[in-house]
């Protein structure tokens, strides 16, 4: 029978270090104690929160509710077809540690989401992107247990919605479906592998080490990235932050032509977005980071919080801020963005 705590802190379960209680925590290893956990009256009284490594979590307020801290462990090769390895890992695994085991093991696939901190499990949750590269590249299937039914459930890579930073699983599935273990989708590295090099940080890193980018491997490639992540990103072990507090904001081409007259080094990719309410309508993906900087919010901070010096979409807790505290430093950075360019700035972050 899993083991219901009272009034634990989550100061070590959040990477912003924001100290604030549950009033009820459990840690859940086996998929037995989800069943135990949701026939409790505890689980049927109160709200609850599933929670993974709190890599993209904001706590603003102590969790009058029960947190689910998943633990689920384990890693099993289910099968190759055609050069593609099936891994079906637990929930709770390191997800940059999955991805470096398959490079290792001579697989590619996620070598542009390395060093992206988190557990497997929240990967198809909030559909992590980087490099341009998102989970739902490498995810074949997602499973987990249905909290409402009590069902155990297989969701296949169409059935998870996937969109950018986004999912079935932040909408409909919300808090009821608790993912149990996802089951990537690597390719063999051979000859005819292409890796994903199309990034400028990732071109002049290739360029000033000299190599040819067309004979880069993916374990190459992936050491590349996490140099690059290691010299703009701070050490979480130093400083509260879950890194990227926002997405980068998609607007009309339309819009982005008349913010370009302003600011003609305004940065964008070019995206077809099937949320369009236009149908085949062209839309473009603006830099956060870039907004922010223009803004004047380049390692900018105000009292214990702020922006990170190597970059401006990185907010940072010097360990004593509340999490109010934070939200109210990016809530002024989304008015501020608002103001000069019209464009709305959506957190990344999960705000409790």
């Amino acid at each position: 029978m899993t083991q219901i705590q009272e009034n634990v802190s989550l100061q070590e379960y959040n990477t912003f270090h924001v100290d604030v209680k549950a009033r009820f925590f459990v840690d859940i290893k086996e998929e037995q104690d989800i069943l135990d956990l949701i026939s409790t009256d505890v689980f049927t009284q109160y709200p609850h929160l599933i929670l993974g490594g709190g890599a993209n979590i904001l706590f603003t307020k102590d969790y009058e509710g029960i947190v689910i801290k998943v633990s689920l462990m384990g890693k099993e090769s289910i099968g190759e077809y055609n050069d593609a390895l099936y891994v079906k890992v637990g929930a709770g695994e390191d997800r940059h540690e999955t991805m470096m085991r398959s490079l290792e093991k001579g697989y590619a696939g996620g070598e542009n989401l390395v060093l992206i901190p988190g557990q497997v499990g929240s990967a198809p949750v909030g559909n992590i992107w980087a490099y341009g590269k998102e989970a739902k590249d490498i995810i074949h299937q997602v499973e987990g247990i249905d909290l409402q039914t009590w069902e155990t459930k297989v969701l296949s890579n169409e059935d998870c919605h996937f969109a950018y930073r986004d999912s079935i699983f932040k909408h409909e599935l919300k808090g009821r479906f608790l993912i149990t273990h996802v089951v990537f989708v690597f390719q063999k590295i051979t000859d005819e592998y292409i890796v994903d090099i199309h990034y400028a940080d990732i071109q002049k890193a290739i360029a000033d080490q000299g190599k040819d980018p067309l004979k880069i491997t993916p374990s190459e490639l992936a050491n590349i990235i996490i140099a690059i992540r290691e010299q703009k990103l701070p050490d979480r072990t130093k400083v509260g932050t879950a890194w990227s507090f926002f997405k980068n904001p998609i607007v009309t081409k339309e819009q982005y032509e008349k913010l370009l007259q302003k600011y003609p080094e305004m940065k964008w990719n070019e995206i077809q977005h099937p949320a369009s309410s236009i149908q085949h309508s062209t839309l473009v993906k603006l830099s956060a980071w870039q907004l922010i900087d223009l803004i004047g919010y380049k390692w900018k901070s105000k009292g214990p919080v702020g922006t990170y010096v190597n970059h401006a979409l990185v907010l940072i807790n010097e360990w004593w801020a509340s999490g109010q505290d934070v939200m109210n430093f990016a809530q002024e950075i989304q008015k501020k963005v608002l103001e000069q360019f019209d464009v709305i700035l959506e957190p990344e972050v999960i705000v409790i």
